[in-house]
């Protein structure tokens, strides 16, 4: 499959990179500062680019069979990247014909048990308003798009290791999602990318 991964410098977004290649994917990784990236591989192709050039995502995103949307900002903050980004991205890939994309956003848009919807959610939204506002203006455009989308939403990240031991809850909450590594988010997606179950459905992973 030939990919091109947003925020592919990102926790997540490197490791979709890396391990995309080591399934045999051909990659092209866009990225704001293209010299972050020291990978060397010859089925990856690193561009300069930001996702909130349309010009720059029409180009990226032509003759691709897949877009991964891993794109995000380092602290909470008043943003549109991810609504402005993800936009950028669906109307790319409407006129260049490619159908399949997976973005990354959070659990704690919608927690499941209840306890968590009264304690959680309210003190993440307090935490990260402005990243979660967004992050909610981005889920909605992209599930109004008639295209093969897939968004994740995993809990806290972690640093740790690529296990490929994991929950999965397509379009249902999981009963325990607090942690995960970002490597193993990673892994979920790159494992499904062409898994029909898998589009048009969200995505919770944890432990």
């Amino acid at each position: 499959m030939n990919l091109v991964i947003f925020g592919s410098t990102g926790g997540i977004g490197k490791h979709v990179v890396e391990q995309a290649l080591a399934v045999g994917h051909v990659v092209t990784a866009v990225a704001r500062r293209p010299d972050a990236i020291t990978l060397r591989h010859p089925c990856l192709e690193v561009i300069k680019g930001d996702v909130l050039d349309p010009a720059m995502v029409m180009q990226a995103v032509r003759g691709k069979d897949a877009v991964v949307s891993a794109i995000g900002i380092p602290k909470d903050a008043e943003t549109t990247l991810y609504s402005d980004g993800l936009a950028n991205i669906l109307r790319a890939m409407q006129a260049a014909s490619v159908r399949r994309v997976v973005c990354v956003s959070a659990s704690g848009l919608d927690p499941g048990p209840l306890w968590q919807k009264v304690i959680a959610k309210p003190l993440l939204g307090a935490m990260f308003k402005g990243m979660y506002t967004d992050l909610g203006r981005m889920e909605a455009i992209v599930q109004r798009s008639s295209l093969d989308w897939t968004i994740m939403r995993p809990p806290r990240l972690s640093d740790g290791t690529h296990t490929k031991i994991y929950n999965v809850g397509v379009n249902e909450h999981l009963k325990r999602c607090f942690i995960i590594s970002r490597a193993d988010v990673a892994d979920c997606i790159v494992k499904n990318l062409d898994n029909p179950a898998h589009f048009r459905a969200v995505v919770e992973t944890a432990y």
